[in-house]
């Protein structure tokens, strides 16, 4: 057998799986075929970045680029081959044509994906799966087709079926996201930020600040700032909140939340003369940023500097940085460099 090249598997499309979990798909892919012997095979993942349902190749051998890319954009929820419509839609069997036809009257020879690129090849039957993960997030399928009708035995489709759990672990291109999630965040609400929209990671509890539909979503969709760090959120309760921000693969973001007291007991506005300080403004920047006097931010000043125990501006500034004492707040994150009388006036 081969090796399973993503670079040519993927055709046009740009890879968007780990380097870990496409190593993790090649091996499994090469057990599998090894112990099932098949003449071609493809393991897809549906892409969760993606705006629309769509999946990308992570491990293939034996089919042409072209029958790949009918694969990819036929096996989705709204296909219009009948044969991907059972598997994909009403059955998690491992179903091959002749069960197509048998026990749904879907003859998958006669699509136009068999008459075009898979009967020219000389495949004559073939087995699709969909791929699950155990609280039934759909992840991924497996494809695979034989020239001998005949090879295609029920011991075959039940090893395919055997190895689902397994194959599914590997097509889940959450998982680097969920490891470092895990590793980094433990006890932590999270959730992936990325093409726009929210993306739970399986297993972990986005919580009801980093839902859609929470008052913080919004704002990260807006205002992410552009270093990775730990920030601070202030709710409308007067609730704390930690945020915690890493830059991922494909330009996603793991956030993490959780609810902490007033750190060094700043208050509200204490922490955002922090942030302001943080950025480099001057008291006069800072009293027109939050339209208050110069002689309230000096004093703003004078109560941060000792309850941090710090005896400059510039200490302020390191140790917001380095303790994540910066608010995640629009007015004044939106610009990390001075002059902070650009930065928009709070509402």
């Amino acid at each position: 057998m081969s090796p399973f090249p993503s670079e040519r598997s993927t055709g046009s499309r740009a890879p968007v799986a780990a380097a870990s979990v496409l190593e993790r798909a090649e091996q499994l892919l090469q057990l599998l075929r090894g112990l099932v012997r098949c003449d071609a095979v493809a393991l897809t993942a549906s892409n969760p970045f993606a705006r629309s349902p769509q999946h990308e190749v992570l491990a293939a051998d034996g089919y042409s680029d072209a029958a790949l890319g009918r694969f990819l954009d036929e096996f989705v929820p709204d296909t219009e081959n009948p044969g991907f419509r059972v598997v994909r839609n009403r059955s998690r069997a491992a179903l091959r044509w002749s069960d197509l036809a048998r026990d749904w009257d879907v003859r998958f020879a006669a699509t136009s994906l068999a008459e075009q690129y898979l009967l020219p090849a000389g495949f004559h039957e073939g087995v699709t799966a969909c791929l699950w993960l155990p609280d039934g997030s759909h992840v991924g399928a497996i494809h695979m087709n034989w020239e001998a009708a005949g090879a295609a035995t029920d011991d075959r489709r039940r090893m395919v079926e055997q190895f689902r759990p397994l194959l599914a672990g590997a097509s889940n291109l959450l998982q680097p996201h969920r490891v470092l999630a895990d590793e980094l965040h433990g006890d932590a609400h999270v959730a992936l930020l990325g093409g726009g929209a929210e993306q739970g990671i399986p297993g972990r509890d986005a919580g009801p600040v980093l839902r859609s539909d929470g008052r913080l979503w919004p704002l990260l969709l807006t205002s992410v700032p552009r270093r990775d760090g730990s920030y601070l959120w202030i709710d409308g309760a007067g609730t704390f909140h930690r945020i915690d921000l890493t830059r991922c693969v494909d330009a996603t973001v793991l956030v993490a939340e959780r609810e902490i007291p007033a750190p060094y007991e700043l208050t509200a506005r204490e922490l955002q003369v922090v942030t302001l300080l943080a950025a480099g403004a001057s008291n006069p920047e800072i009293a027109d940023v939050l339209v208050v006097s110069r002689r309230t931010v000096s004093t703003h000043v004078e109560h941060i500097l000792a309850k941090l125990g710090v005896a400059s501006r510039a200490q302020v500034a390191a140790l917001a940085t380095r303790e994540g004492l910066r608010l995640l707040q629009p007015e004044l994150v939106r610009r990390s460099d001075p002059p902070a009388s650009r930065l928009g006036r709070p509402r």
